[in-house]
């Protein structure tokens, strides 16, 4: 028995960009050689769109991409149970060619009551949707059990799952299909996960995973756990550009054989940073377009398709630069029609910059008043800029705050007319 499983197609993403059309690519790649491996039955865990209410353009393309499937010469798999779903909600469409089961991902998750897209494609025939329900089909290899529990908010996946309590089929070779963040298996270091994998139910032979968007393979209960990644480059993360994209082939007979499928039509992605150490503008533009050159002169897998290049840039700004001067627009633009790229700044310091914020922080640590506190930052300022101390500058903030505006402008007014005096006794002079 061969299955195939795909995961965070994000079709639709990067619509109006010249990378629009990557997503169906991938897709349609993953799909095709999946097929032409012999596929019988196609996993999808989540996340097929990347939106929650994707648009007219995107739906004729996923569905081209998903009907190749169904194309498919019929193979020898039937249907022969469905738990906690309504069967009437399966289309004998969908149980054609190399049938398609589905979870939807948090991309596509929408309120309770509302249709979410992946619903929508169970409804039109292209797939079978899976959300706390399973399915067993009778195979050659004997009764393979898929068990699927779709996106649900991080804080509550711990829960949710507890209280679904999957159990194994018995006599059946049963799978366990999520798009959720699990322990240390993240999408982003910002996320909550309540799921570890001791949490993962006890009993399965294959646990299978999306959301996370790099492929990895671990164990739960001393079964293997498989992260297929997307099939799309979407964050530019380091991983990204060391990690193939692909997808996994599942092979089940007297036990479970799998192994990773690359994709080769995704574009070449290069992510490097850049560390400098009190650099001036000039320097930094010169350091840059010569690390775009370089990374330009390396071989490419897919020369059809422009490469992505991510650079971030780390450290120190010479002492009369700032971060504004340097123009990372203007070099994008200049390196358009041979990459794609995209330039980091923000760890860039300003000269000061760190002082500054230790300054700020001890403002707060001391809990002044908040007239203080700004009093503070402005006489701060004014000694970065060099003020001579003409003006009483406390004199007029207390009168300000006050609201005795009447007075603070007589004393503008006086420290102007003594500075006119002075200019027209040095001309006469």
């Amino acid at each position: 028995m061969k299955i195939a499983v795909i995961s965070d197609t994000h079709l639709g993403a990067k619509w109006g960009t010249p990378r629009e059309q990557d997503s169906f690519d991938q897709a349609r790649e993953a799909i095709e050689r999946a097929l032409e491996l012999g596929a019988q039955l196609i996993l999808i865990l989540g996340d097929i769109f990347d939106t929650r209410i994707p648009r007219q353009e995107i739906w004729p393309q996923a569905m081209r991409i998903l009907a190749l499937a169904l194309a498919r010469e019929q193979g020898e798999i039937r249907l022969s149970k469905v738990i906690d779903k309504n069967p009437e909600d399966i289309s004998a469409v969908a149980l054609q060619g190399s049938p398609i089961v589905a979870l939807h991902g948090n991309h596509e998750r929408r309120v309770r009551g509302l249709m979410n897209p992946v619903e929508a494609l169970e409804a039109a025939g292209f797939l079978i949707h899976l959300h706390q329900n399973v399915l067993v089909f009778e195979t050659p290899a004997g009764d393979i059990a898929i068990h699927g529990m779709s996106n649900v908010p991080e804080r509550h996946a711990k829960n949710v799952l507890s209280t679904w309590n999957p159990k194994p089929v018995n006599g059946a070779f049963n799978i366990l299909m999520l798009h959720q963040a699990v322990g240390q298996y993240v999408f982003s270091s910002e996320e909550c996960p309540t799921l570890d994998l001791s949490d993962l139910p006890l009993g399965f032979d294959l646990y299978l995973c999306g959301h996370m968007h790099y492929h990895a393979e671990a164990a739960a209960h001393g079964k293997s756990l498989l992260f297929p990644g997307s099939t799309e480059r979407t964050q530019l993360l380091p991983i990204e550009a060391q990690v193939p994209k692909g997808f996994y082939m599942l092979y089940i007979d007297d036990g479970l054989r799998y192994e990773f499928v690359e994709l080769q039509r995704t574009r070449d992605f290069y992510y490097e940073e850049m560390i400098f150490d009190g650099v001036g503008i000039s320097q930094l533009n010169a350091a840059v377009r010569e690390k775009l050159q370089e990374l330009l002169g390396k071989p490419r897998r897919n020369p059809d398709k422009l490469p992505l290049i991510r650079l971030r840039l780390r450290g120190t700004l010479a002492k009369d630069a700032s971060r504004g001067e340097f123009d990372h627009e203007a070099i994008i633009q200049e390196f358009s029609d041979n990459a794609s790229v995209t330039i980091s700044k923000d760890d860039l310091i300003a000269p000061g910059l760190e002082e500054k914020m230790r300054f700020l922080r001890e403002l707060r640590e001391h809990r002044l008043p908040v007239d203080e506190m700004a009093m503070r930052l402005l006489d701060a300022n004014l000694r970065d800029v060099g003020y001579d101390q003409v003006l009483d500058f406390r004199v007029l903030y207390d009168l300000l705050i006050e609201d005795r505006t009447e007075e603070a402008l007589d004393k503008v007014f006086e420290v102007v007319e003594r500075l006119v005096e002075a200019e027209l006794k040095g001309r006469k002079q």
